[in-house]
This record gives structure tokens, sequence and C-alpha cells, in this order.
């Protein structure tokens, strides 16, 4: 179990987990970190992990549209750079590294307004490691992929096309 969190704790780069024996990498690209860390998983990285059984992924690597570490997404507003200083950097590497990456932020329309177009510059960043975003089960009613939380371990993972 590994994580990738800055000096002062409030980001979360990278964080991963070996699911199954393999070496199949599949970048899971998320809101926002929560409180998961390099020893604790919470509900999400659970689920995560769950997928990752089910479909043989060798090892999740989450990467997220913001590294700031909040439970709640509202907090990103109140924050000067809720992207993260290093993030861009890190979900590149995440993106080389990987086989497949599959986008699971949730609606958009959760995010606070002035940051809902971030996810252009990740999907952006995936076309340019030479990967076809991808969700798991159907997108929700405004075109974004769903979070993990909220979709079944019988979705399947099918291909993302921006809404």
């Amino acid at each position: 179990m590994e994580a990738v969190i800055s000096s002062c704790g409030r980001y979360r780069y990278r964080l991963e987990r070996q699911t199954c024996p393999g070496d199949w990498k599949t970048a899971v690209i998320m809101v926002n970190p929560s409180t998961a860390d390099a020893a604790q998983d919470d509900a999400t990285i659970r689920k995560l992990i769950g997928f990752g059984h089910r479909n043989r992924w060798g090892r999740v690597i989450v990467g997220n549209l913001f590294a700031y570490r909040a439970t709640d997404v509202r907090a990103l507003g109140k924050v000067i750079d809720p992207v993260g200083p290093e993030n861009d950097d890190h979900l590149m590497k995440i993106m080389a590294e990987s086989d497949q990456v599959i986008f699971a932020w949730g609606p958009i329309a959760k995010v606070p307004r002035k940051w809902r177009f971030r996810f252009l510059d990740v999907a952006g960043i995936a076309y340019g490691a030479g990967l076809e975003p991808m969700c798991i089960g159907p997108v929700a009613k405004c075109g974004h992929p769903k979070h993990p939380l909220m979709l079944s371990y019988a979705s399947e993972i099918m291909k993302w096309t921006r809404p």
C-alpha cells in the first residue's frame, strides 16, 4: 500500500493498492481524496479494490481532479489551490504507468462552479498519455462518469465520451 501525500498533509497526489496478482495497472481518477492513506482505506478505496478483484486489475493507482483532501467536495471552493501544486505532474506519471484509465468523479454539479471545467485538463492528460478514457457503468444524466460508491459490482467498464 502506497500513497504520495504533501508534506503539509493537505494534498494526496497518488494512492496505490494491489488488488490481485498480475501486472495490469488501472488508473482511476476521481474528484478529490478523502481520508485514505498508505495505511488506511476508506469506503471508496475498498469499493475500488472490489472492482479490481472482479476485473483482474493487478494494481489500482488512484488520482484525482483535485488533490486537496476533504470529506466534503464543497471545501474545494474554500481553498486557494484545490488542484494542488504537484497534481498534474502526478496525474501524468500515473497515466503513463497505467494500462487503462477510468474516470469516476461523479456528477460535475457537485464541484464548485469555478472548478467545473477542470475535468477537461485531466482528460487532456489521459489523451496525451495515449489512453482512451473509460468509466464504470453508464454515465450520470449530465454525461459525467459515476462515482464507484454509486455503482454495483455488476457494472461494466465502458468507453467514456466527454459531455
